[in-house]
C-alpha cells in the first residue's frame, strides 16, 4: 500500500514519517514542484492514499453579495507552496490522473461553501469537486475547521477525530457524499 505525505511546514508540528514518501514543503516550494514530485512518485507505483497537511484559508466573505459576513468560512482554497492550490489553478492536478487512489487534505475547512458562495472561487465544495475530477481520485475532506494536538511543533501532527462533516468526492460523486466514518483517514503518526 504506497504512501506519501505533503506537510507544508507553515503547519507547525513534526512530520509524521509513516509513509513510503515524505515530503516537506514551505512557502518557496513552487506548485508546480510539488504536482511533478507526487506524479514521479505515482508513476514508480500507483499512490493508494496521499495525504495533504497544510492550512486551509477561511474569510468572511459572501462574494454573491459583495459583503462580509460576521462569521468566517473556508472554501477558499489551501496554503499549498508558493503558489497556493486553489480553483484558479487545481486543473494542475491532472499530472495526478489515475496515480493516486485517495486523496485526504487535512486541512480547516477544505470543503466549506458558504451562503452566497456558490459557485464563486470561495465554494469549497467545487474546489474539492474539482481536486477530484482533475485527478481522477477519491477526495476525502471535512466543512469545518479542523483542530490538531500541538501547533507548538514539538510533537508530531495528530488531528486526531475530525471535526464536522467529512466528505468523499470522486468522479461519480463531484458534489460531495458524507462520509458516515471518517475515522478510517487519519494521519499515520
Amino acid at each position: 500500500m504506497p504512501t506519501m505525505i505533503i506537510h507544508d511546514r507553515r503547519l507547525h508540528g513534526k512530520t509524521p514519517t509513516r509513509y513510503n514518501y515524505v515530503m516537506q514543503i514551505n512557502q518557496n516550494t513552487t506548485l508546480r514542484h510539488i504536482v511533478g514530485t507526487v506524479a514521479h512518485y505515482g508513476r514508480i507505483r500507483r499512490l493508494d492514499e496521499l495525504h495533504i497537511l497544510c492550512h486551509g484559508f477561511e474569510a468572511t466573505w459572501n462574494l454573491s453579495r459583495q459583503m462580509c459576513m460576521p462569521q468566517a468560512h473556508g472554501g477558499f482554497g489551501l496554503q499549498l507552496g508558493k503558489d497556493n492550490l486553489s480553483l484558479f489553478n487545481v486543473s494542475q492536478l491532472r499530472a495526478w490522473k489515475n496515480l493516486i487512489g485517495t486523496i485526504v487534505v487535512f486541512a480547516c475547512a477544505p470543503a466549506d461553501t458558504a451562503p452566497g458562495n456558490q459557485g464563486t472561487y470561495g465554494d469549497g465544495k467545487r474546489f474539492m469537486g474539482e481536486m477530484a475530477l482533475w485527478s481522477a481520485a477519491h477526495v476525502i475532506a471535512a466543512r469545518d475547521t479542523q483542530y490538531y494536538n500541538d501547533a507548538s511543533g514539538r510533537t508530531t501532527i495528530d488531528f486526531g477525530g475530525w471535526e464536522g462533516p467529512v466528505y468523499d468526492f470522486s468522479d461519480a460523486t463531484p458534489n460531495g457524499q458524507v462520509v458516515s466514518d471518517p475515522s478510517r483517514y487519519h494521519v499515520f503518526g
